[in-house]
């Protein structure tokens, strides 16, 4: 039996949380490590309390700085290594400093070095240095990349060279460095109870965790307008947890994840829980990426085709009725959990890391 480490900044949308539990399947051991609490709930398993995160007064910083704007132009897409900047890397080994000694109350008591295989979920090898890399000389390292880690921030410069794995599960990562495997975000599909019947007036839903990166003014410029064409509701789902979230999602018709390709060029964690209770998800997904995705359910648009779209899907009950049962065979198969361990234990055996 193999022991697996997942450590990640927060358990965002539980794709770690996930990841790790999903090992038992294979008969390992996995557990994750998280730096701050979850705010949206999700579980936070051994969590390290590291300070400069997600207190008020940071998230005030990164707004004033502009560092909440994850936007990133496809053109300008291409390998960043993080901390290049002199100002940068003085206040992330700066803050090494801090972390380190939440960390090394943490290491012993947890046992924090005595894994098999460390996931840096979200490229941080529990600081921003390589001191804990050199502990770990004989251990075998993954990176993993989500959101926009690699798109924005860059590669750390020290998981580049001793990551014997690079992951993504973000499309334009395989344009960004073409040596990713790509990894979908896996979901548990077959836990949620599909909603059976539509509102009498449709329902549209959006659910952004950042409006920036989900085209959110967009797409409600476009529904004001499509409101003085046909009758329907639009709910806008922001700051509950996850738990209120998917209760909200059950009320709507029809899902709209994102558009436009601001931070991403396809479905998130959003798109799925959509899909997973039987409802249409439209998602802007670049044709350069298909291949990734076969046979995906999305109903496909662009900022400039939105109001087309949103008016076939509330006119015609039929693609309605498709779309669901579409999106329900290939949400509960596609990024089911066994499917994407089977992936990332298939990249551990051709390193002989796994029997």
């Amino acid at each position: 039996m193999k022991r697996i480490l997942h450590v990640v900044f927060e358990n965002f949308q539980d794709v770690s949380g996930l990841l790790s539990r999903s090992h038992k399947l294979f008969g390992d051991e996995g557990t994750l490590v998280t730096m701050t609490p979850s705010t949206l709930g999700f579980p936070n398993g051994v969590l390290l309390h590291y300070p400069l995160l997600n207190s008020e007064f940071i998230r005030r910083v990164r707004k004033i700085t502009g560092r909440e704007n994850v936007n990133v132009a496809a053109h300008t897409l291409q390998i960043r290594i993080r901390g290049v900047h002199p100002l940068h890397r003085t206040f992330l080994r700066s803050r090494d400093i801090l972390w380190l000694y939440k960390l090394n109350k943490a290491w012993e008591r947890y046992g924090l070095g005595d894994f098999d295989i460390y996931h840096f979920d979200g490229d941080i090898p529990f600081i921003y240095g390589d001191r804990i890399l050199k502990r770990l000389e004989n251990k075998h390292i993954v990176t993993h990349f989500f959101g926009t880690d690699l798109r924005k921030w860059g590669m750390n410069p020290y998981l580049k060279e001793h990551a014997g794995l690079k992951l993504t599960s973000e499309l334009d990562h395989t344009k960004i460095d073409p040596s990713l495997v790509f990894i979908p975000i896996p979901y548990e599909a077959d836990k949620i109870e599909p909603r059976t019947h539509e509102n009498k007036i449709l329902r549209i839903g959006h659910s952004p965790t950042r409006r920036t990166a989900k085209g959110t003014e967009d797409i409600i410029t476009v529904l004001d307008r499509l409101k003085k064409k046909i009758q329907f509701e639009f709910l806008l789902i922001e700051g509950v947890s996850n738990k209120r979230c998917m209760e909200l999602k059950a009320t709507c018709d029809i899902g709209i994840d994102n558009i436009g390709n601001y931070a991403g060029t396809a479905y998130g964690r959003s798109g799925l829980e959509f899909l997973a209770l039987g409802i249409p998800t439209i998602v802007e997904i670049i044709d350069e990426y298909e291949h990734l995705l076969p046979n995906h359910p999305f109903v496909k648009a662009t900022k400039k085709n939105l109001e087309e779209v949103l008016y076939s899907l509330l006119t015609d009950a039929e693609l309605r009725k498709e779309k669901k049962e579409q999106g329900l065979k290939w949400v509960r198969e596609f990024p089911h959990p066994k499917r994407i361990m089977m992936k990332i234990y298939e990249e551990y055996r051709k390193r002989g890391w796994v029997n």
